[in-house]
């Protein structure tokens, strides 16, 4: 509604300028100025978001806004420090910081999450502000599990990285493979190749960006998920899935962050 006016209001506005006629020899009279104050109060009213309406996060955006304040009641992280996003197999990485230590980490994980929550909340409210040398991210487990096409997770995922590299171009961004849950969630395999192809080859064309292959060492020879790496009856990683992670997570990142940027 607020916008609406707003359009209105200045099409108007401009409508009653061509009504004017002028000569060869006649200028048009130049619009006022607006101070710094106007203009920011006529942008903001224009960009302030319709109470009432969903936003592109659904219905249950409230939610994660809640989700991201209790983020925030958190010690903020350091400037310089990797900051770590996705969702429950990054937020149930309890031994994150001993793992990629002496890397400084935050671990900004929250259950349930997916590629567009990331991209559209976790790296403006809960990455940017806090200027990261680094970022760890997760997602995409969940997209596929509620039936979202790689192509789509993948749209989500150029949004996140050129919101990161505009706003922050010395940050560098590592990208997690696909979690192999067992269960219904492998029977989803072919969409995890899928994603980790999309993704790996979007890393591949920006040098500040890197993909690790987590997947494969969470599988067995077999070509199944190893049982001892998941909790039994879980979609989510027992200490072992998480060794397994810190054993391709860390040879890469902890050198590459250690030293100074």
């Amino acid at each position: 509604m607020q916008n609406a006016i707003l359009a209105r209001t200045l099409s108007a506005a401009f409508a009653s300028r061509r009504k004017i006629s002028y000569t060869n020899n006649m200028r048009p009279p130049a619009l006022p100025k607006l101070s710094w104050l106007a203009t920011f109060c006529v942008a903001s009213f224009a960009l302030t978001p319709v109470r009432g309406a969903e936003s592109r996060l659904g219905a249950d955006a409230a939610k994660w806004e809640a989700l991201v304040q209790k983020k925030l009641t958190q010690p903020p992280p350091q400037e310089g420090s990797v900051i770590c996003v996705g969702s429950s197999h990054m937020a149930n990485w309890s031994t994150l910081q001993e793992d990629l230590a002496p890397v400084q980490t935050y671990n900004m994980g929250i259950g349930g999450s997916r590629m567009r929550h990331a991209a559209e909340l976790f790296i403006p409210r809960l990455v940017l502000p806090f200027k990261p040398r680094a970022v760890l991210l997760y997602e995409g487990s969940n997209d596929l599990a509620a039936g979202v096409q790689p192509a789509e997770i993948l749209k989500s995922f150029q949004a996140l990285y050129k919101q990161l590299h505009e706003a922050l171009p010395q940050t560098r961004l590592y990208v997690l493979g696909v979690v192999p849950s067992p269960g219904k969630r492998f029977e989803k395999w072919d969409a995890i190749v899928e994603l980790n192809h999309l993704l790996e080859g979007e890393c591949a064309q920006n040098s500040w960006m890197r993909f690790l292959d987590t997947t494969s060492a969470l599988l067995g020879k077999d070509g199944k998920p190893r049982a001892e790496c998941f909790i039994p009856n879980d979609v989510h990683m027992s200490p072992a899935g998480y060794e397994s992670w810190k054993s391709i997570i860390a040879p890469v990142l902890v050198p590459a962050e250690s030293v100074a940027p």
